[in-house]
């Protein structure tokens, strides 16, 4: 019994071993999708909007108006006094893009910060 437990065993480990690139490509595919969400490209596959200081936003969508945007704005109804960090986890984006993406639903009027906490605009 022991031998067929150590040869599933090495069977399961060798075709985990098979996946684990796939995932790692998974992983390195979701993450650069994320980092595009929000990128409007013309011609050419180049961003819209030109090179400068990113004053202006140009041609596209409006700022706040993407998918992950309203994910954290339904999340942040639903749960008030998150941080930035927190609604990342949430909604399955890495921190520095929800650091992104909340000061536009701010601007807008959407939401407001409170301390590191993020509340919808309507709550007091």
């Amino acid at each position: 019994m022991s031998d067929f437990l150590e040869e599933k065993r090495r069977e399961i480990q060798a075709r985990m071993d098979e996946l684990a690139e796939a995932v790692s490509e998974y992983e390195r595919l979701k993450q650069a999708l994320d980092a595009l969400d929000g990128v409007t490209s013309g011609a050419g596959g180049r961003p819209r909007g030109g090179s400068g200081s990113g004053s202006g936003r140009g041609a596209g969508r409006p700022r706040g108006s993407g998918e992950r945007s309203r994910q954290a704005l339904d999340l942040i109804r639903r749960e008030p006094g998150l941080g930035a960090t927190d609604i990342a986890r949430k909604i399955g984006v890495h921190p520095n893009y929800a650091y992104r993406i909340l000061p536009g639903l701010e601007e807008q009027g959407m939401i407001e910060k409170r301390d590191r906490a993020w509340y919808p605009k309507d709550a007091a």
